[in-house]
């Protein structure tokens, strides 16, 4: 994958790298310490319990940014963005113990399923695209008696990864860039590093996650563009600066995300010089916990179910 994110840097009209900044970004990172989000829940559940959770949660985590923000309430705490998305699911399953049952996720209907996502103010945006996402998960596994066995014999974390954007379309993330499949897969990244933390047999099948890339989002070019690493052309600053919106699958988007992603692999070799060796998905959490304190520019405003 990082030979495709090179062609991208290679071509990029609109974005380039200015590698000069990374030392400094680098001392800004503070500590490299990385936690699942699993680790701060408490929950009773069984290993395929977690794993048909994190299906659930990953098939709708995308696109938060429209305004007004969609916020809820929980352990009266106000949140917003895809944190609200993962408590919303979280509350459901610790108030219906029937939620992580296949049998009755199958039969959700739309009134139903919006109520999972009750909110001091606003609808929980791109509702369609959220229900349909969970639908196809849910009607997969529902329809798949092998499903928890396919996944158990699969040995690394490429594979798993092919698996998931094979058998599900609304995690294909991909774009065509000068006649160049660039794969992103967003989603299914964090999807198979939750896999990998959550279920303790595909732990120890995959072993490690260390093939897989970072997650092309909103937060990070920001922050890489804050810390004037990831530089925008005149042209596509006034877009992100006036909030304009960028299509999907444009080059401005594809060059936005693929520079991105390149920007961690340039930052995790630059680690591993150092003696600190972490990989790309824990880089990446890091990266957008620390931008999610510093904000300075804007994201840049895509309309998409990928991220």
């Amino acid at each position: 994958m990082k030979e495709e994110f090179k062609y991208v840097v290679d071509n990029s009209k609109y974005v380039s790298i200015n590698e000069n900044e990374i030392d400094e970004f680098i001392n800004a990172l503070g500590d490299i310490n990385y936690s699942h989000w699993s680790n701060e829940l408490n929950l009773d559940l069984s290993e395929k319990e977690w794993i048909l959770l994190a299906f659930i949660i990953e098939s709708m985590n995308f696109c938060f940014w429209k305004k007004p923000k969609w916020k809820i309430e929980y352990n009266n705490e106000i949140i917003s963005g895809s944190n609200a998305l993962f408590y919303s699911v979280i509350r459901e399953v610790e108030s219906n113990e029937d939620f992580l049952n296949i049998d009755y996720l199958q039969n959700i209907n739309k009134e139903q399923f919006i109520k999972i996502f009750n909110s001091i103010g606003g609808e929980i945006p791109l509702f369609e695209e959220r229900y349909n996402n969970f639908k196809e998960v849910v009607n997969y596994i529902y329809n798949n008696e092998n499903f928890y066995n396919d996944l158990f014999s699969i040995k690394s974390d490429r594979e798993l990864l092919k698996y998931i954007t094979d058998n599900f379309s609304s995690f294909d993330d991909k774009s065509i860039y000068k006649n160049k499949t660039i794969h992103f897969n967003k989603r299914a990244t964090l999807l198979t590093n939750d896999l990998f933390y959550l279920s303790k047999t595909i732990n120890n099948n995959l072993g490690n996650v260390n093939n897989l890339s970072g997650c092309a989002d909103y937060g990070i070019p920001r922050t890489f563009r804050d810390y004037n690493i990831l530089v925008y052309n005149d042209e596509l600053s006034e877009i992100i600066d006036n909030e304009k919106e960028l299509q999907h699958d444009s080059e401005m988007e594809i060059e936005i995300r693929a520079n991105m992603l390149y920007i961690i692999e340039i930052i995790k070799e630059a680690l591993a010089k150092k003696g600190i060796i972490v990989n790309s998905v824990e880089l990446d959490n890091l990266i957008w916990w620390m931008g999610k304190k510093n904000k300075k520019s804007n994201t840049h405003h895509t309309v998409t179910i990928y991220y």
